[in-house]
Formats: C-alpha cells, sequence, structure tokens
C-alpha cells in the first residue's frame, strides 16, 4: 500500500470516529497517581507514539515509558534527562481502549501547573488497521529483575529519559545500594586521610620544633654579632650600557634588580635587630633556651597547625617566649565533605549526561610522609625574628 493510501485510509478511520478524536482540545488531563518504578519486579518499556492530531501520522513522535503494569497506567510517570526533568501524566479517554490509546499532559522546564500541560494523543498499543511499520514500532520490551543485562538496557535508553523510583530519585534500588558503598568509602578515605594527615604532621612537627631551641640561641648571637652591619655598607654602582641593546637592557635590569634586593633583605634583617634589641636590651646576656610544651595540632580551615614555643632566659631574669606557628600544605576542601555532600555531588555527576566524561570521585589514596608539607617557620637565621616585628603570620611573643 502506497503512503498515500494508507494516510488516506487512517484519516477516514479516525473521522469516523471509530478510534480516537483527530484533535486533543477536548481532551482531559489529569493524573491520578503518581507512579514510581520498582525494581524489584519486571519493568517493561513502552514504545508509543503522540501528537496532537493523530490524522497527521508524520507528526506523531516517539516515546518511551517505564512501567512495572503490562500495560500504561492513568497517573503520572516522572522522567529525568540531561536538559532537565519532566513528566508524562495518561488518561483514559472516552469510550476508547486505553491498550491502544491514551490522552498524555506533558510538563517539562519545572513547571507543575496543570494548565501549562502539553496536551497529546497517544497510540500505546498496537490497532488493526495501522501501517505495518507503526504497528511494528508500538513494541514493550520487558526486562526480568535477574536479567544480566539490566544496566545495560536501561542505560541505552536513559538518553530519552530516566524513570523515577520514587520521589526524586531517578537510580534503581540496588544500584543506589552500591553507590552508597562506594559514597562511604570516599568518606572513610577522606577520615584516614585527615587522621594520617595529622600523624604525619606531628611527626614533622616534633622534628621542627626541636631545632628551634638551638636555632634561637643562634639567631641571639647573630643579632649580636651583625647588629648595625649595614650602616656603613655601600652598594656597587650599576653602570649604564655605552649601547642600549635588548641584551644590555635586561641585564642593566638584572643587576639593578639584584642591587635592590640585596639592600631590601639587609633592611629587614636591621629591623629585626633593632626589634630584638629595644625588646631585651642589647647587653643582655642570654643563658637558656628551652622549649614549652603546647597544645596538640587543630585544624584551621583547609591547613594543619600547631604552635611551638621556645623561651629564652636571659641573665636579668627576664625570659623571652616566642610562639612560631608551624602550618601544613592546603587541604583539599573535598576532604571535609559530609557523607551527604559526597552523595548529592555523586548523584549530580551521574545525572548530567553533559558532563559524561568526568568521573564520579574515587576514595583518595592516604598522604605520603614524603610529599606531605609542614613549613618551618625558620628558613634563615637572619630572619630569625621576622614572624614576630611583622605580626602577620599569627605568632605572637612574651617578654617579661
Amino acid at each position: 500500500m502506497q503512503q498515500k493510501d494508507w494516510i488516506s485510509r487512517w484519516s477516514k478511520i479516525a473521522v469516523g470516529g471509530v478510534l480516537i478524536l483527530s484533535s486533543t482540545q477536548a481532551l482531559a488531563v489529569e493524573g491520578y497517581k503518581d507512579i514510581y518504578l520498582d525494581r524489584e519486579k519486571a519493568i517493561n518499556i513502552h514504545s508509543i507514539y503522540c501528537g496532537k492530531d493523530l490524522k497527521k501520522m508524520r507528526d506523531l513522535k516517539p516515546s518511551y515509558v517505564y512501567t512495572n503494569s503490562p500495560s500504561i497506567e492513568v497517573g503520572t510517570y516522572y522522567f529525568s534527562s540531561a536538559y532537565g526533568n519532566f513528566s508524562y501524566t495518561f488518561n483514559a479517554i472516552p469510550g476508547k481502549d486505553p491498550k491502544q490509546l491514551l490522552a498524555r499532559g506533558m510538563l517539562n522546564d519545572g513547571k507543575t501547573q496543570k494548565a501549562d500541560m502539553v496536551k497529546e494523543a497517544c497510540i500505546v498499543g498496537k490497532i488493526q488497521g495501522l501501517p505495518a511499520k507503526l504497528n511494528q514500532n508500538l513494541r514493550t520490551k520487558t526486562i526480568m529483575v535477574s536479567d544480566p543485562e539490566w544496566n545495560q538496557i536501561m542505560k541505552k535508553y536513559a538518553m530519552f529519559g530516566k524513570p523515577a523510583f520514587g520521589e526524586g530519585v531517578y537510580t534503581d534500588s540496588r544500584t543506589l545500594a552500591k553507590q552508597d558503598v562506594h559514597n562511604q568509602k570516599v568518606f572513610d578515605a577522606n577520615q584516614k586521610y585527615l587522621e594520617e594527615a595529622k600523624n604525619i604532621f606531628r611527626e614533622k612537627y616534633k622534628a621542627i620544633a626541636a631545632k628551634l631551641p638551638e636555632q634561637l640561641k643562634q639567631g641571639i648571637a647573630y643579632a649580636h654579632q651583625n647588629n648595625g652591619f649595614a650602616k656603613d655598607k655601600s652598594y656597587p654602582t650599576i653602570k649604564e650600557p655605552l649601547v642600549w641593546t635588548p641584551t644590555a637592557k635586561e641585564r642593566y635590569n638584572d643587576l639593578s634588580r639584584r642591587r635592590g634586593q640585596i639592600a631590601d633583605w639587609d633592611k629587614v634583617k636591621q629591623d629585626n635587630f633593632d626589634w630584638f634589641f629595644k625588646l631585651t636590651g642589647e647587653s643582655n646576656s642570654l643563658e637558656s633556651t628551652a622549649l614549652v610544651p603546647t597544645a596538640d595540632v587543630v585544624l584551621n580551615g583547609n591547613r594543619l597547625e600547631q604552635v611551638a614555643t621556645v623561651s629564652a632566659l636571659f641573665e636579668n631574669g627576664k625570659s623571652l617566649e616566642l610562639d612560631f606557628l608551624i602550618v601544613s600544605e592546603k587541604l583539599s576542601s573535598s576532604l571535609f565533605h559530609s557523607l551527604d555532600e559526597i552523595k548529592q555531588q555523586a548523584i549530580g555527576m551521574r545525572a548530567n549526561m553533559i558532563v559524561g566524561a568526568k568521573k564520579v570521585r574515587e576514595p583518595i589514596a592516604s598522604p605520603k610522609r614524603e610529599t606531605f608539607e609542614v613549613y618551618s617557620p625558620v628558613k634563615k637565621v637572619g630572619l630569625f625574628f621576622t614572624p614576630f616585628r611583622l605580626k602577620k603570620l599569627g605568632d605572637t611573643y612574651r617578654y617579661q
């Protein structure tokens, strides 16, 4: 039968009222219940065709509906896709077989009002007299509970919309259980990482703090030996080149920059000396230094930190206590996510097929001692007192 012949035949059947109304304007679509899938029952995937006017066969569009029942029920089915969530609400058409024809109202873009529904009529089952090809496409795919290809089949159809297994839930219970196990592993790995990071920090902190009393002695001795060193110091003059070629200009700027840096560092050193001697006096001799016990490591923001206090006792009976703030490298903010945050992030990642190339994060490996950084507050003896003079790093002191 030629195409124009079967379209003509369909029009006659439709107009005659044997199958369905030719227009959906009069169709009342309202959902009597919300329908969700049960993973532990067989699932039927129904291939249907819908349109505003069933006489216009070329305009019919295919859709898929998932049910646990043999046929599509009257009610509302929910779906999720990469472009947003949508719903199909099916209702019976008076005088028509609901296993063959149903009215459908579609809502998308977050709309929830019946007035916003896009109303269509749907062919949901084979009907004698329809074109053979159309009847052939009106089929039902059944997935049994124990089907080893269950996940692959559902993934194949997911591009047309993932069905809801509960209110706002578009993942089946078995997959959710596996995902919950994975999410728990991610959370547990984070806790293990943080605990191991603290252990590494304590070990490296102990090594750094143990050196501070001796470094304080060296810093005080250095201050006595070099106080006023820059007073009569002269810095070499940088001669301008005879010819300003690009290379000559670069070299001139580099030498000038180095000269400026040397002068700047000399000033920092002398400022440190001035701070120290103003506090303790130049003639006050050091008798001893010692490490003072402090509280354990704490988490501040996304860094581990612990104060190391060193005391210096002078001959006048006074002491200087310096609180060195020892900190770790910056920790990833993802390490502090709650189990619920990990779960929601994973759900969002899995639901967004547009970013399918990205993977749900795996449990993090524990930190390695060799690469986990803990920073010493003392780099050079000449800069020993800088943290306390500047008061920018959280380091405090007491002289009493």
